[in-house]
């Protein structure tokens, strides 16, 4: 049976991952598409990883059940997580359908993986920078933003890779109008998104962040989360279980969320 894809692409499929998904980053979806069906499962699993979080994304919707199929049943674990986190659930079960036993089972574990962990959890609530913008052109695409609500801002590379947290304030300073947000940005680690909420919570970010960016296994943003949630998701053992002090606790994490959000905004604001 003749080859389907390039042995040349195929070459560097196996042993450039990475410089083959820089080179695919501008690539038309449905071409797209079309070389990750033409790959061995294995080689695609292992690329499609590597392709920014937004391409990744794309991809799998595009991607019939029996491609999604066979990628994640070759993917290594970690590499089949991060494709999980880009899936949406509607998915599972079509994908599911066309399995036999053996494949379900595997599947069933690595769909169950993430619901307790940040990957499931992370909301989209927050704004992406480019790096290599200037607070000038970042300043200016706020300003055309018809999105007002409050969010954090995290910087991030071409290929969506996290970087780091960007405050009003650095942006709208006049003496950074013409640096890069690279250099004023501030480097805070981000969570794993493999991470359950029960660990999270241990992490000593949260005395110095009210929210912190997540990321799965290539470093790619997956989006949010705040203490507050993952309080609700942790401690809710039981429907029933309720406390006049966890409830006093989730307000308060909430007021002091919307305090640092408010004094971030007028901060930047000022000339």
């Amino acid at each position: 049976m003749p080859e389907k894809v390039d042995p040349l692409i195929l070459k560097f499929a196996t042993e450039r991952p990475d410089e083959l998904a820089g080179i695919l980053a501008g690539a038309n979806p449905g071409e797209l598409a079309q070389l990750f069906t033409d790959l061995p499962a294995d080689k695609a699993a292992m690329l499609a990883t590597r392709l920014p979080s937004w391409q990744l994304s794309s991809l799998l919707n595009k991607l019939s059940s029996e491609n999604g199929r066979d990628l994640l049943i070759a993917a290594s674990t970690s590499d089949g997580i991060a494709i999980v986190s880009h899936l949406p659930e509607s998915r599972y079960p079509a994908i599911l359908s066309v399995c036999n036993e053996e494949e379900k089972a595997k599947l069933r574990k690595l769909f169950d993986f993430p619901s307790h962990s940040l990957a499931s959890l992370a909301l989209p609530q927050f704004i992406s920078a480019e790096a290599s913008l200037s607070c000038e052109d970042f300043s200016r695409q706020l300003s055309q933003n018809d999105d007002t609500r409050p969010q954090p801002i995290f910087v991030v590379d071409e290929q969506g890779k996290y970087l780091g947290r960007l405050s009003l304030q650095a942006v709208f300073s006049v003496k950074n109008r013409k640096k890069q947000l690279l250099d004023v940005m501030t480097r805070v680690e981000a969570l794993s998104g493999m991470t359950s909420a029960d660990t999270a919570l241990g992490s000593r970010l949260w005395t110095q962040h009210l929210e912190l960016a997540v990321v799965d296994n290539r470093h790619r943003l997956l989006g949010v989360v705040n203490r507050s949630l993952l309080q609700q998701v942790a401690g809710n053992k039981a429907a029933g279980e309720f406390s006049t002090e966890r409830l006093f606790s989730e307000l308060a994490t909430d007021y002091l969320n919307a305090c640092g959000h408010l004094l971030e905004s007028v901060l930047g604001k000022r000339p």
